[in-house]
């Protein structure tokens, strides 16, 4: 029973030293500008590697880089898409249960 669990856990080990490494190479395609508003990225600054956003997309092997300032607009551009999307559901909801006999 031992040896399963040993074979188990190398088995474990091996995909995580894979995937580390995948993501490692993925490091390597990280851009030098913002992907929407094309301001440089400073590889060597702490302020940018903790403030800039990075989205991976592993199966097109792509990585895209976003200022503070694009984030922050494409993140309050999807919150008010949802809003919108809330209200007409709501509004479908609302006029669905009017038209109903009772």
């Amino acid at each position: 029973m031992g040896s399963l669990k040993r074979k188990i856990a190398r088995n474990k080990a091996k995909r995580a030293q894979k995937e580390i490494k995948q993501q490692l190479m993925m490091f390597d395609k990280i851009g030098e500008w913002c992907a929407a508003c094309e301001e440089p990225f400073d590889k060597n600054s702490k302020e940018h590697a903790m403030t800039w956003s990075v989205v991976v997309r592993e199966k097109e092997k792509l990585v895209r880089l976003y200022c503070p300032e694009c984030w922050g607009k494409a993140n309050k551009l999807i919150e008010e898409v949802q809003n919108d999307l809330r209200i007409q559901s709501e509004r479908r909801l609302e006029s669905a249960a009017k038209s109903q006999p009772e």
